[in-house]
């Protein structure tokens, strides 16, 4: 009896975990429809970008020599190609074309956000503070 019931709470529990993953992963793709990107170094916004009217690969560097990032833009998204500190982890996140995590490098303080336009042209900020680089 008692293994009965001790594999019902074990579905139970399962079948609650999976609902929650599926919940999360919904949850998530909510910023779908960010279409702006922008480029945050050092505190200040350098660019801002409207993904949607990107029709051909293009890169810049943003930085001094030996604080430096490649950033590149292109129909698919945005992302750094390339960077000059040790641990590549902004590399490493790729080209993205939306998501409510940024892509940041924090050694060198820059931080590519994605926020929705406004109906009036100008860009409103999802997120009024990045936790991450505090800017």
């Amino acid at each position: 009896m008692k293994q009965k019931i001790w594999i019902r709470i074990c579905l139970i529990s399962a079948f609650i975990c999976v609902c929650c993953f599926f919940a999360w992963m919904f949850l998530r793709q909510k910023g779908t429809s960010q279409t702006t990107a922008q480029i945050i170094y050092q505190g200040d916004v350098i660019r801002t970008v409207d993904l949607s009217a990107v029709k051909k690969k293009e890169s810049f560097t943003v930085g001094e020599p030996g604080n430096q990032n490649t950033i590149q833009l292109s129909p698919d998204g945005i992302g750094i190609i390339s960077a000059d500190c040790r641990d590549q982890i902004c590399v490493r996140q790729g080209i993205r074309s939306h998501g409510p995590e940024p892509i940041v490098c924090l050694p060198h303080r820059l931080s590519i956000r994605f926020t929705d336009p406004s109906p009036d042209g100008s860009v409103s900020d999802a997120a009024a503070l990045d936790a991450v680089t505090g800017q």
